[in-house]
C-alpha cells in the first residue's frame, strides 16, 4: 500500500471518529431538550422532573449503545438559586463497562457537586451555537476514568435559557487503537488546536 493511500485510510477513520461523535452529541442534545420540552414547567427545574430524568437516561444510554467509539455520555446542568428554588447541580453520567453500562452516582451529595462544580470546566464553559459542539482534550478526567479523554458537548437549553450540555466521552486510548489498526505512514501525529496531542505514532512524542 502507498504512503498517500494508507494516509487517506488513516484520515477517513479520523474523519469517521469525529464526525460520529459530534452527532452522536448534538443528537443527544437534541433529545434532551424535547424530553425537557414535553413537560409544562415554568422554570430550569423541568430537568429534575423524574419523567425527564428517565427520559434523558434513555437517551444517554441509548447513545453509548449507538456509537462504537464513546467511552461516557450524560448531561450536565447547574440551577441557579433563585427566591423559590436552591442552587443544584445535576450530573446524569453513564459510561461503558465489560458487562454493560453503569451509571456514576456523582450528584447524589449536592456538597461534593459543589466542590466538583463543573461550570469550571472547559467542556462546560464553552457553549457553541445551538447544534454544534465544543470538543475538549485531550485532558486527564479526574471525576469519571481517569485516563486521557477527548469530550464533546453540546448547549442544551429550555424557552431560551442555558440549562447545562449534553457530552460524549472518547478515550484516547481508543482512538489510538482505532488509529493503530489502521496501515499509516511510519510517523503521524494527531494534534488539537492548541497543539496538544492526540495521537503518535513517533515514539519521539507522546500524547498529552
Amino acid at each position: 500500500m502507498s504512503s498517500s493511500t494508507s494516509l487517506s485510510a488513516l484520515i477517513r477513520k479520523i474523519d469517521d471518529i469525529t464526525v460520529s461523535t459530534v452527532d452522536s452529541t448534538v443528537a443527544l442534545a437534541r433529545s434532551i431538550n424535547e424530553a425537557i420540552s414535553g413537560v409544562q414547567k415554568a422554570s430550569a427545574e423541568v430537568v429534575l422532573d423524574p419523567s425527564v430524568r428517565s427520559t434523558v437516561q434513555q437517551h444517554i444510554k441509548r447513545t453509548l449503545s449507538d456509537n462504537h467509539y464513546c467511552s461516557g455520555a450524560g448531561f450536565a446542568s447547574h440551577i441557579e438559586s433563585t427566591a423559590n428554588t436552591k442552587e443544584y447541580w445535576l450530573l446524569e453520567w453513564w459510561y461503558k463497562k465489560d458487562n454493560g453500562l453503569s451509571q456514576a452516582h456523582l450528584d447524589l451529595d449536592q456538597a461534593t457537586q459543589q466542590r466538583l462544580d463543573f461550570r469550571t470546566f472547559e467542556w462546560f464553559k464553552h457553549s457553541p451555537p445551538a447544534g454544534k459542539a465544543y470538543i475538549h482534550g485531550p485532558y486527564v478526567d479526574y471525576i469519571c476514568n481517569i485516563s486521557y479523554t477527548l469530550t464533546s458537548a453540546v448547549p442544551v437549553y429550555y424557552n431560551d435559557q442555558f440549562l447545562g450540555v449534553a457530552a460524549v466521552d472518547l478515550l484516547v486510548s481508543q482512538i489510538e487503537a482505532e488509529l493503530l489498526s489502521c496501515a499509516h505512514p511510519d510517523y503521524v501525529i494527531l494534534t488539537n488546536l492548541e497543539n496538544r496531542i492526540i495521537f503518535s505514532s513517533w515514539p519521539r512524542f507522546s500524547r498529552g
